[in-house]
């Protein structure tokens, strides 16, 4: 199920309805991007802002005090490049938020990849491994910058 929500969805308190699991006390912007929503799991007091993608053809699992900036992208889904074109077929492995992290706007989160508590993932970053907990991470691919204290 392909979905972009409007502002009256919020208003409405139906997210409760759309995904498989959602905390309280969480801000859900005007309009998001959803594919599957019945794969994702947010906790509480989250923030996912303005035109964020989550394609959740496999699980997506969000914890508490995360947030997403704008235009971020989350896909559990992708081709496998290693084989011929002929050969290429689509994988999924699930994502995981865990508590803590901010998500820089535009950042995009690869399949599989476990992003730890308390870490911060900079603006445009491409994550396509796992992040540490209580790390930066930027760049094309995202690689870890410091450690936060």
């Amino acid at each position: 199920m392909n979905i972009i929500f409007k502002k009256i969805f919020r208003k409405l308190h139906i997210w409760k309805y759309v995904f498989n699991k959602i905390g309280t006390e969480n801000f859900i912007a005007r309009t998001i991007i959803l594919s599957n929503p019945e794969n994702i799991s947010i906790g509480n007091n989250c923030v996912i802002n303005e035109y964020v993608l989550l394609n959740a053809r496999e699980k997506i699992s969000i914890g508490d005090f995360v947030h997403i900036s704008s235009f971020s992208m989350i896909h559990t889904s992708g081709l496998d490049y290693k084989k011929t074109m002929e050969e290429r077929e689509h994988f999924e492995r699930p994502v995981i938020i865990e508590d803590g992290v901010w998500i820089g706007a535009g950042a995009i989160i690869n399949p599989g990849v476990t992003i730890g508590k308390n870490s911060v993932v900079g603006a445009g970053a491409v994550v396509t491994s796992n992040i540490s907990e209580n790390s930066v991470a930027v760049g094309v691919p995202a690689k870890v910058i410091k450690k936060i204290n």
